[in-house]
């Protein structure tokens, strides 16, 4: 064996060696980012079905009682959340680092029209009232 040989297999090795860390370190950056994004999906989800059964249990218990609730961390991101009178539906809608997540659920009681635009880890009230023009008790959400 030639000593250029040597050298020259040496230099080949260590390419493949920068090559394979190169390939693992953007692997792992982007699994990464991946976890977080299903993070935040799965804390938005999960918020939207404590509200469908909160806005529940409001409604059962009746006109005037409210349940404080707390908009999850989304570190620094951005939360409305709308209850749709209209179409019975309770929308969601984050957005984190540029990225939106809606998540729409069907409420099981009677909603009235009202949205909260929220930071991540701000308060607002979910409320029973009773509309006198019509007899019938609503679901509301407010700050």
């Amino acid at each position: 064996m030639k000593r250029g040989q040597l050298s020259l297999d040496l230099l080949f090795a260590v390419l493949l060696i920068i090559v394979t860390l190169t390939n693992l370190t953007y692997l792992a950056t982007s699994e990464i980012s991946h976890a977080e994004s299903f993070d935040t999906f799965t804390k938005v989800r999960l918020f939207s079905s404590t509200l469908v059964d909160h806005s529940a249990k409001v409604y059962a218990i009746g006109e005037g009682y409210k349940v404080r609730e707390v908009a999850p961390d989304l570190n620094g991101g951005t939360i409305r959340v709308v209850f749709d009178g209209a179409t019975n539906k309770i929308i969601v809608n984050a957005t984190v680092n540029g990225r939106s997540f809606w998540i729409v659920k069907n409420s099981t009681v009677p909603l009235s029209t009202s949205s909260v635009n929220l930071t991540s880890g701000e308060e607002f009230w979910i409320t029973a009232y009773y509309n006198t023009t019509e007899g019938m008790l609503y679901v509301k959400v407010e700050k």
